[in-house]
């Protein structure tokens, strides 16, 4: 703008890509309380090649975190059950080969809840 408070860029999806590769981290979930069997919100997973999540959790016992993934616009279907420790932090490295539009999560009881994922 001539008061030089705003810009636009105006470019190709391609152009993107002169910029680096994208990469990231987040996720539905940070320490936020979740009811047993209750789905997150879907998180964007299309294009990255290395994926993993962090998954946590408050409960003094072990919690079942079910990743489901959304492949062909279609369905949800479940990807895997992880278990997770109580006091233990755990991390789930995807296959590079691996891809999905979307990703979901819950768990099998109420707590506070982690599931962080980083993509590179």
């Amino acid at each position: 703008s001539a008061d030089q408070r705003v810009s636009l860029w105006v470019g190709a999806v391609d152009d993107l890509w002169k910029l680096g590769k994208a990469v990231g981290k987040g996720g539905p979930w940070l320490n936020t309380a979740v009811e047993a069997g209750a789905v997150s919100d879907a998180y964007l997973m299309n294009h990255f090649d290395k994926k993993r999540v962090e998954l946590s959790h408050d409960s003094k016992e072990e919690v079942k975190f079910t990743l489901e993934v959304e492949l062909n616009h279609s369905a949800w279907v479940p990807y895997q059950t992880i278990t997770v420790p109580a006091g233990q932090p755990l991390t789930h490295a995807f296959p590079e080969s691996f891809d999905a539009y979307w990703i979901r999560v819950k768990t099998d009881k109420a707590c506070k809840a982690t599931a962080q994922f980083t993509y590179e």
